[in-house]
């Protein structure tokens, strides 16, 4: 049972080094199955891949990081169809902050500072609207017949963010069952601008972490915390903690935000791949790009088995340049993220081969 886990992968004690794991070249680890090429409409071309999703046809759902558009995909790559217009009102959409298809094939999207789901049939054309109590949602997943979201309440500060009771909600029959979950960053001096929170749903648990911080929490589908999962290696550069203010006011030769920036690792996604295996994707912060909405690069890998903890590989280096999209059948990595064509590579993960 994973609650409770004793897998502390670099437990030191009076007579044993620290127990290390493999950390093997990215192609001993993923097979590449293949390559696939994003068909665009001209008149309504992909600004930056954001959100992203294996449907479970095999195809592709992608929201666009900064447009408020969502599209499908075949599994090939050819373009299905699109959805989204910039607005406040119902069925309109500030920008993507998650996607997730349900068990019945409808799609739905979430966008920040929103208080409710617009759910779509499967061909992108409306079905309905779905509130969310007062939670401004982000992520969604999907998670049997209903959907868990990661969102926070109203809030004019961080600090009410950081009293709320719960990050995780699962939505049953268009309510709020259950909110659970919370993470320190927020309560933390800067913390919660370098970096926010994760999660990912696999079977009957759902996965919460706060990017900068080890390890993920595994709840379970009534919201009660069961265990963790994932621990650092000893690579993983812990962030600072900074005194409040610090960077109010700045002189000559004086310390900004700057002089933090990339010197700490954080996880920006963790992903289900062949449904047994939890991928972590570690990363590090873009020094070339100091102002927010910070950039963040995607350097390595780690793999865990879901169902007993135990890390099988870290350190594990992409490609570089690379960005991981997300997991399902394969491991999925835009291998240009910056220009298109938008070509995804699809990786085959080898653990039990």
């Amino acid at each position: 049972m994973i609650a409770g886990l004793s897998q502390i992968l670099f437990l030191a004690s009076c007579d044993q080094p620290p127990q290390t794991v493999a950390s093997p070249p990215f192609l001993e680890v993923f097979e590449l199955a293949e390559v696939i090429e994003l068909g665009e409409d001209p008149t309504d071309s992909i600004a930056e891949i954001g959100m992203f999703v294996e449907r479970r046809d095999g195809g592709l759902i992608v929201g666009d990081r900064f447009l408020p558009r969502v599209r499908t995909y075949a599994r090939d790559g050819s373009l299905q169809a699109g959805f989204g217009r910039f607005g406040d009102g119902p069925w309109e959409l500030r920008r993507i902050g998650g996607v997730a298809e349900t068990a019945s094939g409808q799609i739905v999207v979430s966008s920040p500072r929103k208080r409710w789901l617009t759910y779509l049939n499967g061909d992108l054309s409306p079905d309905t609207l779905v509130g969310t109590g007062d939670n401004w949602v982000f992520e969604v997943f999907s998670f049997g017949p209903d959907i868990v979201f990661y969102g926070i309440g109203m809030a004019r500060s961080i600090h009410d963010v950081a009293v709320q009771n719960g990050y995780f909600h699962r939505l049953v029959d268009g309510g709020v069952a259950w909110s659970s979950w919370t993470t320190p960053i927020f309560g933390k001096p800067y913390w919660s601008g370098f970096g926010d929170v994760v999660g990912a749903v696999a079977g009957d648990s759902i996965f919460a972490m706060a990017m900068l911080l080890y390890p993920a929490t595994i709840l379970n589908g009534a919201g009660d915390s069961v265990g963790t999962i994932g621990t650092p290696s000893l690579s993983f550069r812990r962030v600072p903690e900074i005194e409040p203010g610090a960077f109010a006011t700045t002189s000559p030769g004086g310390q900004d935000a700057s002089d933090v920036l990339g010197t700490f690792d954080l996880v920006p996604r963790i992903d289900v791949v062949a449904g047994d295996y939890l991928i972590f994707t570690v990363g590090e912060l873009d020094e070339t790009k100091t102002f927010f909405p910070f950039r963040v690069l995607h350097t390595r890998l780690e793999v865990y088995d879901r169902h007993t903890g135990t890390k099988l590989f870290e350190d594990v280096p992409l490609p570089d340049g690379v960005k991981v999209l997300g997991g399902g059948r394969y491991l999925y990595v835009l291998q240009n993220p910056d220009i298109p064509p938008w070509r995804i590579a699809k990786y085959r993960l080898r653990v039990g081969d």
